[in-house]
């Protein structure tokens, strides 16, 4: 921008008064330290690039590496180091990785995944797609008590006790009794 020297009458890129045509106020432009600020405080196009970059999977990032990426798009490494350090930076970063952890898609397809694993006979993805799915429920407990200790129990007795364990066993799993 243009702005009006009053000491020399001239116009020069300086900070001064600038009168905007007839009948106008004047007004004052930011400092630079003021802009500095400002765009601290902002992700320039070549950060956005970057950022939007690193929040793809590894596995679809076209260029793959970092280091082929500062080639292609000519910015130099300890430039993109210095970006990932800065307060902006990293709070944009992590807005947007918590918006795409939290997303309704990915948890879907995460849950596609697991299901699928679980088909193919994977016991551990089947355990993890029951857990996530609120259906596997811990194996129920039997207490319990008497005035007698195990020892003092005769075989019929403790015949017994395992039966009701397993007819509550049954009840609580909707099993039929044979």
């Amino acid at each position: 921008m243009i702005y009006l020297n009053k000491r020399w009458g001239h116009l020069q890129n300086r900070w001064h008064p600038l009168v905007i045509g007839a009948g106008s106020t004047l007004t004052r432009t930011p400092s630079p330290r003021v802009m500095a600020e400002l765009n601290d405080n902002l992700l320039d196009e070549r950060q956005e690039k970057y950022l939007n970059w690193l929040l793809t999977p590894k596995g679809d990032r076209i260029p793959a590496s970092q280091a082929q990426y500062c080639r292609e798009n000519n910015v130099d490494p300890t430039t993109v180091r210095r970006w990932e350090k800065k307060d902006v930076f990293r709070r944009e970063w992590q807005k947007r990785v918590d918006d795409l952890q939290g997303s309704p898609e990915r948890t879907q397809q995460l849950l596609d995944a697991l299901y699928n694993k679980a088909i193919e006979g994977d016991t551990r993805a089947a355990n993890l797609y029951l857990q996530a799915t609120h259906r596997l429920t811990p194996p129920p407990s039997a207490e319990t008590t008497a005035a007698r200790s195990m020892a003092e129990l005769s075989n019929d007795e403790l015949d017994q006790l395992i039966l009701d364990a397993a007819k509550k066993e049954r009840e609580l799993r909707n099993l039929k009794v044979v």
